[in-house]
């Protein structure tokens, strides 16, 4: 992993308008700035933004820069040719939330979870944080981590570094196989067993299929007597039966006969019935006829009366006519007699003084008067002339000759009333006539026909009266067909249970014929179970060394022990420079118990003890002064970080120092910067924090960090 740029917004004391760092820039630089100024703030965004923690541990809310409520980090890397981005923010708002991406190019590899995007992050570095500040990552304050550590606490970071992770999943998957196939032998085991067991019933087998044979053969001769007994019975029922059909046959036609005959005689009975009616009917109306002659006397009175009715009518007709035209007449002289003494009247009134006129009412002269006089006669001459004209004597005449005329019609009105009531009579006995015509015809039709049922009544009778003769001849079978049924019905019981007798026994002959085969096949499993068995045994056997292989104790031991002569030669390499050549350094893995164990011998432990020794011989790391202690610290992280860099997997390739060099006089500074000169081609990248002036000279690049009021900033010197 080689980082290549670097994005802050307040985290910290870095506020929003931060530059971006640009790693691709230079391969060693150092960090400097005054204490506080946020030169460890950098490192901390790294391994906040990769996994999540930092100095402060899982307190990611105090990381957040003072008055704002999102902080947010976002980091590039290089790793196998690719280049990846992390990005992680946090907001205080509503309790707090953390969002987490992480990409590759134009790929989105981010989980729908933190959790698993932070794992994914892992799996693809192949580095922990605790690996990473155990070895490639000196914090300030920190850099004795490994070496103050348990042995057990060592060696498992030791293993960490070298990739030793996959043994631990190959032992756990090797010891998954050896319980698999342990359940698998115990599966074995006890189908050997139950094989086993099975095979002792061979002989009762053998004697039981015996007994079933025996009883198959009783069964089949036993089956076979119901059988022949169950053909004979059912052989007689059929010869009863075929008997028994013949009379239930006669008896039904005998029986239909005899409902015929019965009804034979019942439509007798009714169209005697009939017969005797219509005689009845036929002697009230025997006087219909002279009744009939008497009425048709009456037709011709009638035509008669309503002949002189149709006369009289129409000369009442022309009387009222004429007696409408004399009132008219009459009105109309009224009339003109009227006007006329109203005109007489006025001409009276207009002859006298001081006259007036009758249109307008003004008094009138001479002369108008005069024309009045004149008009009035005129009208009054007009009306007499009109009178005149109106007579009535023609009119008078003529109604007295029509009212002569209608005295001399003989016209009576009760008479042709009483004609019409008689003449009703008549379409009632006509009527009645057509009645006993039809009457007569159907009596001489029921008659014929009672003669008819009469012969066929003789023949039907004697037809049912030799049936019953002939049924007396057969006897009744019906008792002796149910007892054949009976017996029927016993014997067919008898056979099917002796039918399921013999297939139960031919079940159980088939079972045992199937277990004894079932015997021969169990001895070959048995021998194949057998020899799965052993098989089984010794693949487990197997799969147990790679177990122990796999283990701690196993190949991991080797490698680490492999591993730890590098480490050695490596840190005693910086460690000789650093001293000048008066510290060393070994690495043990194993030591002496402080205990006997049987046999009266000490025992052997695994471990990872760190020994230190300079001029004066061995010491323990505290009797070491502060400077002595950091630059051991320093040897053998260097040199842990140095193995990171090319182990399989994580292809680490980046080195950070967070200060320390204050314990250092100036020939042990310079010797560790001729340490990290040294050491330079192996990293990718390495980053140095310190404050001291006279050290920072000796990097060519410098990343210079300042805190101002609106917060940390820093900028690339020599880049």
């Amino acid at each position: 992993m080689i980082p290549t740029k670097l994005k802050l917004t307040n985290f910290t004391s870095y506020g929003s308008d931060v530059p971006e760092l640009e790693f691709t820039k230079f391969h060693l630089a150092a960090i400097s700035g005054s204490n506080g100024a946020g030169k460890s703030s950098i490192l901390d965004s790294l391994t906040w933004c990769i996994w999540g923690s930092s100095r402060l541990g899982d307190n990611n809310d105090a990381l957040v820069h003072s008055g704002q409520q999102l902080m947010s980090v976002e980091l590039s890397f290089a790793l196998d040719e690719n280049i990846f981005t992390i990005k992680r923010s946090r907001s205080i708002k509503s309790g707090g939330s953390t969002t987490l991406e992480f990409l590759s190019g134009n790929h989105n590899l981010t989980e729908g979870t933190i959790k698993a995007t932070q794992q994914k992050i892992i799996n693809t570095l192949h580095l922990t944080y605790e690996t990473f500040t155990n070895s490639a990552f000196l914090r300030q304050g920190h850099a004795d981590e490994f070496t103050t550590k348990g042995a057990s606490e060592r060696k498992r970071i030791l293993a960490d570094i070298l990739g030793l992770s996959h043994y631990d999943l190959l032992e756990e998957k090797t010891k998954l196989k050896v319980k698999e196939i342990q359940t698998k032998l115990q599966l074995l085991e006890y189908q050997v067993l139950e094989i086993e067991a099975e095979l002792t019933q061979k002989e009762e087998r053998s004697e039981k299929k015996k007994v079933a044979e025996e009883t198959l053969l009783k069964l089949e001769s036993e089956i076979k007597e119901f059988d022949e007994k169950l053909k004979m019975l059912r052989t007689q029922k059929e010869t009863l039966t075929l008997a028994s059909e013949q009379r239930i046959k006669l008896e039904q036609n005998y029986l239909q006969n005899k409902k015929e005959l019965d009804e034979i005689a019942s439509q007798g009975k009714t169209r005697k019935e009939k017969i005797e009616q219509i005689t009845k009917q036929l002697e009230s109306l025997k006087d219909i006829d002279t009744e009939l002659g008497a009425l048709k006397d009456l037709e011709a009175e009638k035509a008669k009366q309503e002949k002189a009715k149709q006369e009289k009518l129409e000369l009442e007709k022309k009387l009222s006519e004429i007696q409408g035209a004399i009132n008219l007449k009459q009105q109309q002289s009224k009339q003109f007699k009227k006007e006329i003494e109203k005109f007489s009247s006025q001409l009276i009134e207009a002859n006298k003084e001081g006259a007036k006129c009758p249109t307008c009412g003004q008094e009138i002269g001479k002369t108008e008067k005069d024309h009045v006089h004149q008009e009035l006669s005129n009208q009054i001459e007009n009306l007499q002339k009109e009178l005149a004209k109106i007579t009535t004597v023609t009119e008078e005449k003529e109604k007295e000759v029509l009212e002569s005329s209608i005295k001399s019609v003989s016209y009576d009105d009760q008479k042709y009333r009483d004609i019409i009531t008689k003449l009703l009579n008549l379409e009632k006995l006509q009527q009645q006539k057509e009645m006993k015509v039809s009457l007569q015809a159907t009596l001489e039709s029921e008659q014929k026909v009672v003669v008819e049922m009469r012969t066929l009544y003789q023949n039907k009778n004697k037809q049912v009266t030799d049936q019953q003769a002939e049924i007396a001849k057969y006897p009744d079978l019906s008792n002796q067909i149910m007892e054949a049924n009976k017996d029927i019905l016993e014997t067919e019981n008898l056979l099917n249970s002796k039918r399921q007798e013999e297939k139960e026994a031919n079940g159980v002959l088939g079972q045992i014929n199937e277990l004894i085969s079932r015997t021969a096949q169990l001895e070959k499993t048995q021998k194949i179970k057998t020899d799965e068995k052993s098989l089984l045994k010794a693949e487990k056997e197997s799969f147990e060394e790679l177990a122990l292989a796999f283990g701690k104790k196993g190949i991991q031991a080797m490698i680490i022990e492999t591993a730890i002569p590098e480490i050695e030669d490596e840190a005693n390499r910086l460690l000789d420079k650093l001293s000048d050549g008066r510290m060393k350094i070994s690495l043990q893995t194993q030591r002496e118990t402080k205990t006997k164990v049987s046999g009266g011998e000490k025992g052997i432990v695994e471990t990872l003890d760190i020994i230190i020794s300079d001029e004066m011989g061995e010491r323990p790391y505290e009797a070491y002064s502060g400077g002595e202690q950091f630059r051991v610290n320093f040897a053998v992280r260097l040199a842990l970080s140095k193995l990171l860099t090319h182990r399989a997997g994580a292809k680490l390739q980046f080195l950070v120092i967070d200060e320390g060099f204050g314990t250092q006089d100036a020939q042990g500074r310079t010797r560790i910067v001729e340490a990290l000169d040294a050491i330079k081609n192996d990293f990718e990248k390495i980053l140095v924090i310190t404050h001291l002036e006279e050290l920072k000279e000796e990097f060519p690049t410098r990343i210079e960090v300042s805190k101002g009021t609106s917060g940390s900033t820093f900028k690339v010197i020599g880049a």
